[in-house]
């Protein structure tokens, strides 16, 4: 039941065109939404975390790096995917980007920063910059993930202990 719900979730996602279809570089290859309130609604139906990127699209070589080498890696994308709701915000646009960047007092044309967030839009653990790494990120998600006491799939265990430490 738990994963037909999860595959509900998906789908809807998908169906109601809150995913991003072309992937700029520095967003990587996660499947990303773009309705923040839906991934909170369905954080509350799924116990999953929102994981939300605020990211520079078109961006300066630092944030084309972060999407090619860290939202790149399979595991990583696999991990976002499958144990988070992953939203991505512009932090160079307006309209909602602009609101959302406004509600977590996020600066604009700033560094990609991740927040994980529950249900609430409350940040799990404390928002933190400088997350530039495979391994620094795969630290995180593991924070959030036993913050809200979900199960931490080894491979993502796996990524935070073994990835080299400029990864």
């Amino acid at each position: 039941m738990k994963r037909f719900v999860m595959l509900l979730a998906v789908l809807l996602l998908l169906s109601s065109g809150v995913v991003a279809n072309e992937n700029p570089i520095e967003v990587g290859s996660v499947n990303w939404g773009r309705d923040l309130a839906q991934a909170l609604k369905l954080s509350d139906e799924t116990g999953r975390p929102v994981f939300v990127l605020f990211q520079e699209v078109p961006g300066c070589s630092g944030c084309q790096d972060f999407g090619r080498t860290v939202l790149t890696n399979p595991q990583m994308v696999e991990a976002i995917e499958n144990e988070f709701l992953p939203v991505l915000v512009y932090n160079n646009r307006g309209g909602e980007d602009r609101r959302q960047l406004e509600r977590f007092n996020e600066p604009a044309w700033n560094y990609q920063v991740v927040r994980f967030l529950d249900s609430e839009g409350r940040d799990i653990i404390p928002r933190k910059d400088r997350v530039w790494t495979v391994r620094h990120l795969a630290s995180r998600m593991i924070e959030t993930l036993r913050a809200v006491g979900r199960p931490v799939p080894d491979s993502l265990r796996a990524l935070a202990e073994e990835s080299p430490l400029g990864q």
